[in-house]
């Protein structure tokens, strides 16, 4: 990892900008997105999305990933890599579909001047400067070519001086005979809730699979006042008194991967996430998509998905967009369902008494 680390480069321009751009290897076989670099004013918070496109190589249009891997300028809050239902236009409706889908050119935009957002599904979020995910042997991500993504860069400039900031995203493919299953992604996220000025509070929820299911990879995300957020398993009855993972540093949550055989779930059982806040602060803490206020996020890779790798095949190969979307639907979204199971957290609990989850790859 220290070659990677070592890509980016701190200097001062002439213009008295301060370099944080990075350069990530590119991978043996695949393809590499780098967004274009933008400024940043001092003492300024920015969320910026930079919309790309993808291109193929030859004459590939369905492709499979078994790994991904970001760098980011350091100092980053967070850059998270979305697609949506304009996504994968191109192959099916032509060149500029999916722009004009999107409404919105190729470029860099303010993230809030995209209406789409909310409809667009995060297949990489990444808190971490340098970031991976890697699927057991034999599981993949399907993914097409040619595609437009969009990197949301969220970044707060603390520092006097203007700084410039950019983006890299690697994304691996193997051979379709290497593939067995179809991975699928889940991102759950725990809103409306406020944490009162000089309170604690445990925001959580169980989320249950509806389907049996081998899991992959997890993670959580929370901004700063998430003392700690924390992982327990759900058995259709009762969620396990002691998590399976813990994360105290909310700037660096871990990804915890799991080998093959090793973290199974069946129909009705699943996973219980708990964000668990301090607010230290005089105001009330708030959802509102910035760094002042506060955010409950679930994560996970699970496998396999709801459709096999020759339905996959076989809806790309008749062109049939309206079942390209039904896939999208089924492999990236929210938990199968959400209860509130009774929970192992009780008054201002925390994960003191709990060792920190470290990341892994397999």
């Amino acid at each position: 990892m220290l070659p990677l680390l070592l890509a980016c480069t701190t200097a001062v321009e002439d213009d008295g900008i301060v370099d944080l751009t990075v350069t990530l290897a590119a991978p043996a076989r695949g393809y590499q997105v780098v967004t274009d670099p933008v400024v940043l004013e001092p003492f300024s918070e920015r969320e910026i999305c930079s919309i790309v496109r993808v291109e193929p190589h030859d004459d590939e249009v369905l492709i499979w990933t078994d790994r991904m891997e970001t760098l980011v300028s350091p100092g980053t809050h967070h850059m998270n890599v979305f697609i949506g239902p304009f996504s994968f236009l191109d192959p099916f409706l032509g060149d500029g579909a999916a722009e004009q889908a999107l409404g919105a050119d190729i470029g860099q935009v303010d993230c809030s001047e995209l209406s789409v957002m909310e409809s667009a599904f995060p297949v990489f979020p990444s808190q971490r400067d340098n970031q991976e995910i890697t699927f057991p042997e034999g599981v993949a991500a399907p993914m097409m070519v040619p595609s437009l993504y969009i990197f949301s860069h969220h970044y707060v400039n603390t520092s006097p001086d203007p700084i410039r900031i950019n983006a890299a995203l690697n994304i691996e493919t193997v051979d379709r005979d290497e593939v067995e299953e179809v991975a699928s992604l889940v991102f759950d996220a725990i809103g409306g809730f406020e944490v009162p000025a000089g309170e604690s509070l445990v925001v959580e929820r169980t989320c249950v699979m509806e389907r049996p299911v081998d899991v992959a990879l997890v993670s959580t995300h929370t901004h700063a006042w998430g003392e700690c957020a924390s992982l327990n398993t759900f058995d259709g009855d009762e969620v396990s008194p002691d998590p399976f993972y813990v994360n105290r540093t909310w700037e660096t949550p871990p990804i915890v991967h799991f080998a093959p055989g090793t973290f199974a779930l069946d129909a009705g059982e699943g996973i219980h996430y708990a964000c668990h806040f301090e607010n230290t602060e005089d105001r009330t803490l708030v959802v509102d998509g910035t760094a002042e206020g506060e955010m409950c996020v679930f994560a996970a890779v699970v496998y396999p998905a709801t459709q096999s790798v020759e339905q996959v095949e076989e809806t790309v190969a008749n062109g049939d967009l309206a079942g390209l979307l039904a896939l999208m639907d089924e492999a990236l979204g929210p938990c199968d369902s959400v209860i509130q199971a009774p929970t192992p957290w009780t008054g201002d609990s925390t994960c003191e008494d709990y060792e920190q989850s470290e990341s892994n790859n397999l």
